[in-house]
């Protein structure tokens, strides 16, 4: 849609999907490459992000 917006659209709207692109780009760049090195930086393992198992006690005793 961006892509569109930028090719397609006018002289107006050119500026603003620009603004878009750049800030769509660098939020994946960002999301992929910056993020991934700092969970690894910060040894961040996959068993530390799942949720902890419950006792049957413990679900038993919910409401």
């Amino acid at each position: 849609v961006l892509l569109a917006l930028f090719f397609l659209g006018g002289e107006i709207i050119h500026s603003f999907a620009l603004a878009l692109l750049i800030g769509v780009v660098i939020g994946t760049y960002s999301s992929i490459y910056v993020a991934s090195s700092m969970i690894l930086a910060l040894g961040i393992s996959k068993e530390d992000l799942l949720p902890s198992e419950k006792e049957e006690k413990e679900m038993d005793a919910r409401p």
